[in-house]
Protein backbone atom coordinates (compact mmCIF):
# COMPACT_ATOMS: atom_id res chain seq x y z
CA UNK A 1 0.00 0.00 0.00
CA UNK A 2 2.83 2.40 0.89
CA UNK A 3 4.43 1.61 -2.48
CA UNK A 4 1.26 2.65 -4.35
CA UNK A 5 1.05 5.85 -2.34
CA UNK A 6 4.67 6.72 -3.19
CA UNK A 7 4.07 5.92 -6.86
CA UNK A 8 0.98 8.15 -6.88
CA UNK A 9 2.90 11.07 -5.32
CA UNK A 10 5.76 10.58 -7.79
CA UNK A 11 3.38 10.61 -10.77
CA UNK A 12 1.62 13.69 -9.41
CA UNK A 13 4.95 15.53 -9.14
CA UNK A 14 5.95 14.52 -12.69
CA UNK A 15 2.62 15.67 -14.12
CA UNK A 16 2.85 18.97 -12.21
CA UNK A 17 6.36 19.60 -13.53
CA UNK A 18 5.16 18.83 -17.04
CA UNK A 19 2.40 21.41 -16.71
CA UNK A 20 4.87 24.00 -15.44
CA UNK A 21 7.01 23.44 -18.50
CA UNK A 22 4.21 23.49 -21.09
CA UNK A 23 1.99 26.25 -19.77
CA UNK A 24 4.62 29.01 -19.89
CA UNK A 25 5.52 28.15 -23.50
CA UNK A 26 1.91 28.63 -24.61
CA UNK A 27 1.68 31.86 -22.65
CA UNK A 28 4.99 33.01 -24.15
CA UNK A 29 3.74 32.17 -27.66
CA UNK A 30 0.81 34.54 -27.18
CA UNK A 31 2.84 37.20 -25.35
CA UNK A 32 5.42 37.37 -28.17
CA UNK A 33 2.73 37.45 -30.85
CA UNK A 34 2.54 40.71 -32.80
CA UNK A 35 -1.07 41.78 -33.20
CA UNK A 36 -2.32 42.30 -36.73
CA UNK A 37 -5.33 43.40 -38.74
CA UNK A 38 -8.54 41.48 -38.04
CA UNK A 39 -7.17 39.61 -35.01
CA UNK A 40 -10.00 39.34 -32.49
CA UNK A 41 -9.15 40.51 -28.98
CA UNK A 42 -10.84 39.93 -25.67
CA UNK A 43 -10.21 42.86 -23.34
CA UNK A 44 -10.96 42.79 -19.62
CA UNK A 45 -10.59 45.69 -17.19
CA UNK A 46 -10.62 44.03 -13.78
CA UNK A 47 -13.35 45.30 -11.47
CA UNK A 48 -15.17 46.92 -14.40
CA UNK A 49 -17.25 44.19 -16.04
CA UNK A 50 -19.07 46.82 -18.10
CA UNK A 51 -15.81 47.43 -20.01
CA UNK A 52 -15.27 43.79 -21.03
CA UNK A 53 -15.14 43.65 -24.82
CA UNK A 54 -14.47 41.23 -27.65
CA UNK A 55 -13.47 43.11 -30.78
CA UNK A 56 -11.46 42.86 -33.99
CA UNK A 57 -8.53 45.06 -34.87
CA UNK A 58 -9.75 47.25 -37.73
CA UNK A 59 -8.25 47.32 -41.20
CA UNK A 60 -6.62 50.59 -40.10
CA UNK A 61 -4.88 48.75 -37.24
CA UNK A 62 -6.92 50.23 -34.39
CA UNK A 63 -9.52 49.27 -31.84
CA UNK A 64 -12.19 51.54 -30.40
CA UNK A 65 -12.53 51.21 -26.64
CA UNK A 66 -15.08 52.83 -24.29
CA UNK A 67 -14.01 56.04 -22.54
CA UNK A 68 -10.72 56.38 -24.44
CA UNK A 69 -11.73 56.06 -28.10
CA UNK A 70 -9.39 54.69 -30.76
CA UNK A 71 -6.13 53.00 -29.80
CA UNK A 72 -3.41 51.79 -32.17
CA UNK A 73 -3.22 47.99 -31.80
CA UNK A 74 -1.60 46.42 -34.89
CA UNK A 75 2.15 45.92 -34.58
CA UNK A 76 2.09 45.65 -30.78
CA UNK A 77 2.14 42.71 -28.38
CA UNK A 78 -0.78 42.14 -26.03
CA UNK A 79 1.34 43.47 -23.12
CA UNK A 80 2.14 46.68 -24.98
CA UNK A 81 -1.53 47.23 -25.79
CA UNK A 82 -2.54 46.45 -22.19
CA UNK A 83 -0.16 49.18 -20.98
CA UNK A 84 -1.43 51.68 -23.57
CA UNK A 85 -5.08 51.10 -22.62
CA UNK A 86 -4.32 51.14 -18.87
CA UNK A 87 -2.42 54.43 -19.24
CA UNK A 88 -5.31 56.06 -21.12
CA UNK A 89 -7.89 54.73 -18.65
CA UNK A 90 -5.78 56.00 -15.73
CA UNK A 91 -5.79 59.48 -17.28
CA UNK A 92 -8.99 60.64 -15.58
CA UNK A 93 -11.24 57.57 -15.76
CA UNK A 94 -10.12 54.65 -13.56
CA UNK A 95 -7.69 54.54 -10.64
CA UNK A 96 -4.96 51.92 -11.21
CA UNK A 97 -6.71 50.01 -14.02
CA UNK A 98 -5.69 46.39 -14.51
CA UNK A 99 -6.13 45.43 -18.16
CA UNK A 100 -5.83 41.91 -19.58
CA UNK A 101 -5.90 41.21 -23.31
CA UNK A 102 -6.00 37.83 -25.00
CA UNK A 103 -6.21 36.98 -28.66
CA UNK A 104 -9.38 34.93 -29.05
CA UNK A 105 -8.99 34.46 -32.82
CA UNK A 106 -5.82 34.76 -34.86
CA UNK A 107 -6.84 36.25 -38.21
CA UNK A 108 -3.91 38.37 -39.38
CA UNK A 109 -1.41 35.64 -40.20
CA UNK A 110 -2.13 32.90 -42.72
CA UNK A 111 -0.69 29.67 -44.05
CA UNK A 112 -1.53 27.70 -47.17
CA UNK A 113 -1.85 23.96 -47.64
CA UNK A 114 -1.99 22.20 -51.00
CA UNK A 115 -1.67 18.71 -52.40
CA UNK A 116 -3.04 15.57 -50.86
CA UNK A 117 -5.20 17.09 -48.12
CA UNK A 118 -8.96 16.94 -48.00
CA UNK A 119 -9.44 20.71 -47.98
CA UNK A 120 -6.71 22.73 -49.69
CA UNK A 121 -6.64 26.45 -49.05
CA UNK A 122 -5.64 29.42 -46.94
CA UNK A 123 -6.08 29.23 -43.17
CA UNK A 124 -5.59 31.43 -40.11
CA UNK A 125 -2.30 30.75 -38.31
CA UNK A 126 -2.18 30.61 -34.52
CA UNK A 127 1.21 30.72 -32.76
CA UNK A 128 2.73 27.29 -32.21
CA UNK A 129 0.82 25.59 -35.04
CA UNK A 130 2.72 22.49 -36.15
CA UNK A 131 2.66 20.90 -39.60
CA UNK A 132 0.50 18.10 -38.17
CA UNK A 133 -1.97 20.62 -36.72
CA UNK A 134 -2.07 22.47 -40.06
CA UNK A 135 -2.84 19.23 -41.90
CA UNK A 136 -5.66 18.57 -39.42
CA UNK A 137 -7.03 22.06 -40.04
CA UNK A 138 -7.00 21.16 -43.74
CA UNK A 139 -9.21 18.14 -43.03
CA UNK A 140 -6.41 15.57 -42.86
CA UNK A 141 -4.50 13.77 -45.59
CA UNK A 142 -6.06 11.84 -48.43
CA UNK A 143 -5.35 8.13 -48.95
CA UNK A 144 -2.89 9.08 -51.71
CA UNK A 145 -0.72 11.27 -49.46
CA UNK A 146 3.00 10.71 -48.91
CA UNK A 147 3.47 12.29 -45.45
CA UNK A 148 7.21 11.60 -45.25
CA UNK A 149 7.77 13.79 -48.32
CA UNK A 150 5.89 16.79 -46.92
CA UNK A 151 7.53 20.10 -47.85
CA UNK A 152 7.17 23.75 -46.98
CA UNK A 153 7.79 26.71 -49.23
CA UNK A 154 8.94 29.61 -47.07
CA UNK A 155 10.24 33.04 -47.94
CA UNK A 156 13.54 33.87 -46.26
CA UNK A 157 15.49 37.04 -47.01
CA UNK A 158 13.24 37.78 -49.98
CA UNK A 159 13.81 34.38 -51.60
CA UNK A 160 11.46 31.40 -51.64
CA UNK A 161 13.00 28.22 -50.29
CA UNK A 162 11.56 24.72 -50.35
CA UNK A 163 12.52 22.16 -47.73
CA UNK A 164 11.29 18.92 -46.22
CA UNK A 165 9.72 19.01 -42.79
CA UNK A 166 8.55 16.71 -40.05
CA UNK A 167 5.08 16.78 -38.56
CA UNK A 168 6.28 18.62 -35.44
CA UNK A 169 7.89 21.56 -37.29
CA UNK A 170 6.30 24.93 -36.49
CA UNK A 171 4.45 26.64 -39.36
CA UNK A 172 5.48 30.26 -40.01
CA UNK A 173 3.31 33.05 -41.46
CA UNK A 174 2.75 32.68 -45.22
CA UNK A 175 4.22 29.15 -45.35
CA UNK A 176 2.86 26.91 -48.07
CA UNK A 177 2.67 23.29 -46.95
CA UNK A 178 2.81 20.77 -49.78
CA UNK A 179 1.59 17.22 -49.23
CA UNK A 180 2.78 15.22 -52.27
CA UNK A 181 1.07 12.21 -53.77
CA UNK A 182 2.46 8.77 -52.97
CA UNK A 183 4.02 6.79 -55.81
CA UNK A 184 2.11 3.66 -54.77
Amino acid sequence: MQHLKSLFVFLLVIISLGLLITIPSSIRAQSDYILGLEDILEIIVWGHGDLKRKMPISLEGRISFPLIGEVEAAGKTTQQLEKDIAKKLADGYIIHPQVTITVSEYKSQKFFIIGEVKSQGKYDLAPGTTVLMAISIGGGMTEKAAPRRTKIIREENGKKKEFRVTMDNIVQPNDTIIIPESFF
